[in-house]
């Protein structure tokens, strides 16, 4: 009897052993996990930078032109990451646009109304700027044009 118990007693310990290691992987798997989680949230982050996008700047114009006259609104110069836009088009344009000046560098939006058009229009210009090329441009300037087109 004495040897069986022995045989009893090793297989328990055995078994005991057993479960005490796989407790263990278990424990080691989610640590693991979670670790593993953590850090790829952490990545998944934007970095923080010091530039917060800023509410735009509103920046009204009142224009009088004559029937046919263009009318050009210097914007200024613009590195590659900085950008400005038409972003409400003019109603009553026979061209209307945001050209670079091969001379100097600078953005112009030219205003040409339609032939013979009398009234009013406008037109919403967006610029973007303060990219330091890593980071997006958080000086955003809306310049909104309202023309009064007389004979």
């Amino acid at each position: 009897m004495g040897s069986r118990d022995t045989t009893r007693n090793a297989t328990k310990q055995n078994l005991l052993m057993s479960f005490k290691k796989n407790i263990m992987k278990r424990i080691v798997t989610c640590f693991t996990l979670i670790i593993g989680l953590a850090t790829i949230s952490q990545s998944c982050k934007k970095a923080n930078t010091n530039h917060s996008v800023t509410d735009p700047v509103k920046q009204p114009i009142t224009e009088t032109i004559k029937s046919n006259q263009k009318y050009q609104f210097d914007l200024g110069y613009f590195g590659r990451e900085e950008v400005a836009s038409i972003s409400k088009q003019a109603i009553h344009f026979s061209f209307s646009s945001i050209d670079r000046e091969a001379n100097t560098g600078k953005l112009i939006y030219t205003y040409i109304p339609a032939t013979d058009f009398v009234g009013t229009d406008e037109v919403e210009l967006k610029s973007a700027r303060g990219s330091d090329g890593a980071s997006a441009n958080d000086q955003i300037i809306l310049t909104t044009i309202k023309f009064t087109v007389i004979n």
